[in-house]
């Protein structure tokens, strides 16, 4: 019992961190090539940008791509790039992918502009508000002058 317990566990830890890594960046063994490959889990054309971030003497060097990946590509080479001149990388520092899921609603869908109507009409309604009491702390000074 105590082993399907285990290896639930395992499968939660595992799950999401093989569902974040749509895309890599991996560095070459001649540390001056970087290669860009991404999976796509979805049944549409996925748009994909990754920004490397490659560690090198004294700071930090981005390597940008974008790319569509195509349906059930597994390690799909998005792109690869040499470092110019003399510059070579000592790591991949970090990965940044914004890969969204193709099927999901576009920003600006119809519940998101509800809720940012109403958002709206909130702030009309602080903001009147706030004219109001801003007028009463006018009058109550007002009132103290005449006094």
């Amino acid at each position: 019992m105590t082993r399907w317990f285990g290896a639930a566990a395992m499968l939660l830890i595992a799950g999401p961190a093989c569902a974040a890594d749509v895309a890599t960046c991996t560095l070459g063994a001649d540390k001056r090539t970087v290669t860009v490959t991404a999976s796509n889990p979805y049944s549409k054309v996925m748009a994909c940008e990754v920004n490397c971030d490659m560690a090198i003497p004294g700071g930090i060097a981005t390597v940008v791509c974008v790319k569509p990946v195509p349906v059930g590509a597994k390690d799909f080479v998005m792109c690869s790039e040499v470092a110019k001149g003399d510059r070579v990388y000592a790591r991949v520092k970090e990965t940044e992918a914004n890969c969204p899921d193709p099927s999901a609603p576009p920003a600006g869908s119809k519940a998101e502009s509800k809720e940012k109507d109403d958002d709206d009409d909130d702030d009309a309604k602080a903001d009147e508000r706030m004219q109001k009491l801003i007028k009463q702390g006018q009058d109550f000074i007002q009132q103290q002058k005449r006094k």
